[in-house]
């Protein structure tokens, strides 16, 4: 895929993502995202890897406080 096409992950809210993971998937949110981070990894796509990181990194640091 191009680098340079926007794609609809750079311009979702992972605050919003990370809410919505957590209402639905609720104690398993942090893995959830972990899994679509991965799914994006191995599929090649960049945008999406980078988003669901940035909402697993938000959903481990909720997890923790």
């Amino acid at each position: 895929m191009d680098d340079s096409i926007l794609t609809l992950w750079e311009f979702a809210d992972p605050a919003a993502a990370v809410q919505a993971a957590i209402e639905i998937y609720g104690a398993s949110a942090t893995t959830a995202a972990a899994w679509c981070a991965l799914t994006a990894h191995f599929d090649g796509r960049k945008g999406d890897y980078r988003f669901w990181c940035t909402v697993f990194s938000e959903l481990n640091t909720t997890s923790q406080a």
